[in-house]
């Protein structure tokens, strides 16, 4: 019995080496997290912004109303023509009014002219009025990730004043080392192991490799200076809890092959286990 006993516990060490070594010889990367891109929201017209969002890390969904853009003031430059052809029109009125002799149907035709150039103004307003503010709306449900202006501040037109993290959008963001780098192919698949729990079952969207920078420049979680000394990966696929939660930034291992821990998860899973 001892030595049985001995047996079993020299098995058991030798298959966790096993398990253990053939981990580390498959095709792996420990160094990844979930990331995801950043939807940028930009000034459509030269004005005044009002913040009505929720402050940096709040949720937010498609559409929502994130604050308005109203122009300081109308600039009249638009109806200088209408402006001034009425003055001229109202003088004429005035003048026509004044002379006894003058014919009623000229008079009627002053009358009429100051009339159109008075309803022009008017209209000419009314756009002026309608496009003079606008409601910013968040193209994407997810995180407010930046607010780069406060509710007061004058900024022009294109200027962004906030990004917002994309939560329906969120993929694996690996880094691997050139040897691995040249055996994978976009569409292999793959499994994401997070360091807290959970697998996903993953496939490779992007072969980002070592360049070009602007790849990461609209990412909500830039990489490293350490992780751009290896080669990007970037794996999508149903991540556990994606749906109603965002877990941007939470770190794991992807398995680009499979290993003995795979299949013994298998078989546990296939016992109930």
């Amino acid at each position: 019995m001892k030595y049985a006993l001995r047996v079993v516990g020299l098995l058991a060490i030798i298959f966790a080496l096993y398990i253990i070594a053939g981990e580390q010889l498959v095709g792996s990367s420990s160094n990844a997290y979930v990331n995801t891109r950043l939807a940028t929201l930009r000034m459509p017209l030269e004005g005044t912004i009002q913040v009505s969002t929720a402050p940096v890390g709040g949720r937010i969904i498609a559409g929502e109303v994130v604050g308005t853009a109203t122009r300081q003031q109308n600039d009249n430059s638009e109806i200088a023509w209408i402006l001034d052809g009425r003055l001229q029109a109202a003088a004429d009125l005035r003048a026509y009014e004044a002379d006894p002799d003058i014919s009623p149907v000229v008079l009627d035709q002053a009358l009429e002219r100051l009339k159109a150039y008075e309803e022009a103004r008017e209209a000419m307003r009314g756009q002026q009025v309608a496009s003079s503010s606008a409601a910013l709306r968040s193209p994407v449900t997810g995180i407010v990730w930046s607010l780069s202006a406060n509710s007061g501040v004058y900024l022009p037109r294109g200027e962004p004043f906030a990004r917002i993290a994309d939560c329906e959008a969120l993929f694996v963001h690996a880094t691997v080392d050139q040897r691995l780098f040249d055996r994978l192919q976009p569409g292999d698949v793959a499994q994401y192991r997070f360091h807290d729990g959970g697998v996903a079952e993953m496939s490779i969207s992007l072969l980002a490799g070592t360049g070009p920078r602007t790849v990461y420049e609209t990412l909500a979680i830039n990489p490293t200076a350490r992780q751009l000394e290896g080669f990007a990966v970037f794996l999508e696929g149903a991540l556990p809890g994606s749906a109603g939660s965002c877990p941007i930034g939470k770190t794991g291992r992807v398995v680009f092959s499979e290993g003995p821990a795979t299949w013994l998860g298998e078989l546990l899973s296939g016992i109930g286990l």
